[in-house]
């Protein structure tokens, strides 16, 4: 992607949140074993704790932040999550319903050939039956921005 390409990701707020709720209940881990290091129960609920949402949550968060990237357009196409990309020949409209980004393409089966797995022609068929016409849609929760922006600035992306 180029360096003037637009990325569209999820509000990290939430994640935020449960950041500082795991690093509450590891130091509350961390409180409990140093109070009473000799106690047996202590121990295995301490260092469960610390375990448990220390690493363990510090590994999913870091994980979920990576990945909340839902698309980057630049002057190529859409890229949906850093391995799907459509150019701009293969996109017929960008737009919105009240609620949601909306992607219509030229031939979906492009899209279903670069990601089998993600994608199949029954789920894109009932997707633009079921959204309005449109083959892939974004609800407005999942945008770091209102859908109307999304698309504004999509649209502003294409050559």
């Amino acid at each position: 992607m180029s360096a003037k390409s637009l990325r569209i990701i999820t509000p990290r707020g939430k994640l935020v949140i449960i950041a500082v709720v795991c690093s509450l209940f590891a130091a509350t881990g961390i409180v409990t074993v140093a109070l009473s290091p000799e106690t047996m129960l202590n121990l295995i609920v301490g260092v469960a704790a610390v375990g448990f949402f220390g690493v363990g949550g510090g590994i999913s968060l870091i994980s979920l932040w990576r990945r909340s990237l839902i698309l980057e357009a630049d002057a190529e196409g859409i890229r949906f999550s850093h391995r799907t990309l459509i150019e701009w020949k293969g996109v017929e409209r960008v737009g919105t319903t009240s609620t949601q980004l909306g992607i219509r393409l030229r031939n979906p089966d492009a899209l279903i050939a670069q990601d089998p797995r993600g994608f199949s022609r029954e789920e894109l068929r009932e997707t633009r039956r079921s959204s309005g016409g449109w083959d892939l849609v974004f609800a407005e929760n999942l945008l770091d921005r209102t859908p109307s922006d999304a698309a504004a600035a999509i649209n502003a992306q294409r050559p």
